[in-house]
């Protein structure tokens, strides 16, 4: 019996959330046949930022993001993973789109302030088929500021 209950405090232990660890953004939102995953942005020290989040198609058509405001900024850009600016993003059936660090990013610019870790902030996100949704994205450190590889 202690044998066992001993096996079990280091699992149980694991479980726990760290002292001081912040409370995660919802992990999705489901908008008609779009899944919003995670939206974040990175903490800014001058007018710039960049917003990351995952978009899924579940349905049987094509549909496109075709706009993103925020009452934080303007204008928000749709960039390819260079840079380059971009008018929309298409969002094919059961074909995930990530926007991440590095990769494909909504470029926040004229921020009115900078973000800070844990502000949250509005965003509406306009899709051609799926209609209008108003969401919070979160502003957090990203994977290379965590001390992790991944």
């Amino acid at each position: 019996m202690k044998r066992r209950f001993l096996l079990l405090v280091p699992l149980s232990l694991a479980s726990l959330p760290l002292f001081g660890a912040r409370a995660a953004a919802p992990d999705s939102i489901k908008f008609g046949d779009i899944t919003i995953i995670h939206p974040w942005a990175a903490p800014s020290v001058s007018d710039v930022a960049a917003l990351f989040l995952g978009l899924r198609n579940d349905g049987p058509r094509p549909d496109r993001l075709i706009a993103v405001s925020t009452p934080i900024a303007d204008p928000v850009i749709f960039r390819a993973h260079d840079g380059t600016p971009l008018e929309y993003y298409d969002l094919l059936p059961k074909r995930p789109v990530n926007l991440r660090p590095g990769r494909r990013y909504i470029a926040l610019r004229n921020l009115k302030a900078p973000l800070a870790l844990d502000d949250t902030f509005a965003l509406t996100l306009r899709f051609a088929e799926a209609g209008t949704i108003t969401i919070n994205a979160v502003v957090e450190a990203g994977p290379e500021d965590d001390g992790t590889n991944g």
